[in-house]
């Protein structure tokens, strides 16, 4: 298949820190309306390539489509005006919100000054 088959296309991703080389050569692609679990073990690179799709983190080699058009995200609100977003799994837990309400968080549909509830 071809990268712009993909809703999201990784292509040859590398993510190196300091003495640590957290991705190496990663191809992997996201197709539309199919569920894809990525698994493996702790230090493997799962929520190094996330972060990478989200802009928090910037690939030291590859190439990244999005919709088959390349992609630099530069910060998280770059990558969220691009639609791409990311609800991480270590989120402070707020006990009164709705999982609605907290999805939305920061993003609240607004009539004048209100929230939109």
């Amino acid at each position: 298949m071809e990268h712009n088959e993909y809703k999201i296309w990784f292509d040859s991703i590398s993510m190196e820190f300091p003495g640590v080389l957290a991705v190496d050569d990663v191809s992997f692609g996201v197709m539309p309306g199919v569920v894809h679990v990525m698994m493996g073990e702790n230090g493997a690179g799962k929520s190094t390539l996330m972060k990478i799709l989200n802009g928090v983190n910037i690939p030291s080699r590859g190439k990244m489509y999005i919709s088959g058009q390349e992609r630099h995200f530069s910060s998280a609100m770059d990558a969220k005006r691009h639609g791409v977003a990311m609800i991480y799994q270590e989120l402070s837990y707020i006990p009164d919100m709705t999982v609605e309400k907290y999805l939305m968080l920061c993003n609240e549909p607004k009539k004048g000054c209100f929230i939109d509830w």
